[in-house]
């Protein structure tokens, strides 16, 4: 049961945003303003059966909203508008619709907007009464607790996008360290394999003249030639000690540092399994140029990633919400040179391109010897 009651608590809410916790369910404990007064006073006939239906009607958009990007929240505000709307026609106590209305204006983009957001809200209650010729027990509740709630949240919102940035920040930081521990692994290696190979190349050259001179002398060069290639190997393996190439879950901090810093949100699940180093840092190398691939062009606000293991395969998905291409762009966008990576490995991709972008790349497990 308790299982059963976690996947149904995953479909309705988005559980990458911890914020969110148990709050969505909690504040719908308000609604039952609105069927108590339908139980006491029955305005109209059926008015139970019409309150329920348009009460399932707001929870499916209500539900929504919490998935919605900044784009597309509007819409689930005017809607639960309309729904509000009509089930003022059953008892007045429906106003607390347009506080939820209210309270999802806080996810309009930013808080100019959101403001904006709860004064239509308020505006339209305000014509409602007019027009309907409803009392202050309908318009006061609704415009007092629209501002009240909404400007909270638009508080807590503000907080939390401020504490999202923190910690990309400081996942940034993380990052600037390891490119910068790079770069000085990259400046020690060009330092020890500029002066080896200068050394190695004196020395051949002065074997190849002796060669047929002094063979003896020849051989000793030859051999201090061996002794120089074995002492730089062994520097260059101290030099890169510890030193590990890019994996998924680096790349994916660093897409959402990327896409997040750019106002474009970004969710991703990653069901651990285990794939060895070389698939792993091949599928970050194309994670990272998907990203890149959809900061230039896709003009989306939204993004999701999905990797696990499916069928001995490891499989890569990755959707935006952008303006997707035709079919005759596929090869472009560095897209030809990831689809040979993928062949070299055994594996395929696939571009599904109509409302949005979606690229999936699946790769078998068991390498190719």
């Amino acid at each position: 049961m308790l299982e059963l009651l976690k996947r149904i608590d995953h479909r309705l809410l988005p559980r990458q945003d911890d914020d969110l916790q148990y709050g969505p369910y909690i504040w719908l404990v308000y609604l039952l303003i609105f069927f108590v007064s339908i139980a006491q006073y029955h305005p109209v006939e059926n008015s139970f059966i019409y309150a329920t239906i348009g009460t399932g009607l707001f929870l499916v958009v209500y539900f929504d909203g919490y998935w919605a990007s900044a784009k597309r929240i509007h819409w689930n505000i005017l809607a639960i508008m309309i729904i509000g709307s009509l089930l003022t026609q059953l008892s007045p106590s429906a106003s607390v619709f347009f506080v939820y209305a209210g309270s999802f204006c806080c996810r309009l983009g930013s808080p100019r907007k959101a403001v904006t957001g709860l004064v239509t809200v308020a505006a339209w209650v305000a014509l409602m009464s007019w027009i309907a010729n409803l009392g202050p027990f309908f318009y006061m509740p609704a415009i007092l607790f629209n501002f009240l709630v909404g400007g909270v949240n638009i508080y807590q919102h503000d907080l939390s996008l401020k504490r999202k940035e923190l910690v990309l920040s400081q996942q940034e930081v993380r990052h600037l360290a390891r490119t910068s521990e790079r770069e000085r692994i990259a400046r020690d290696l060009h330092d020890l394999i500029g002066h080896t190979f200068s050394v190695i190349t004196l020395k051949a050259e002065l074997a190849n003249k002796l060669i047929d001179k002094d063979n003896n002398r020849a051989k000793e060069e030859i051999s201090a030639l061996e002794n120089i290639s074995r002492d730089a190997l062994s520097q260059i393996r101290e030099v890169v000690t510890g030193y590990r190439t890019s994996d998924l879950n680096t790349e994916l901090a660093h897409a959402k540092y990327v896409l997040e810093s750019n106002e474009i949100s970004f969710n991703y699940q990653f069901q651990e399994f285990d794939m060895s180093e070389h698939i792993n840092k091949e599928l970050a190398i194309m994670l990272k140029e998907l990203v890149t691939n959809i900061l230039k062009h896709a003009e989306s606000d939204c993004v999701d990633v999905c990797i696990k293991k499916q069928n001995n395969h490891a499989c890569l998905q990755i959707k935006d919400n952008g303006v997707g291409f035709k079919e005759k762009e596929h090869q472009g966008f560095g897209l030809k040179g990831m689809t040979e990576r993928v062949s070299k490995l055994d594996g395929d991709l696939s571009i599904l391109s109509s409302s949005g972008t979606e690229i999936n790349i699946n790769i078998p497990l068991v390498e190719l010897t």
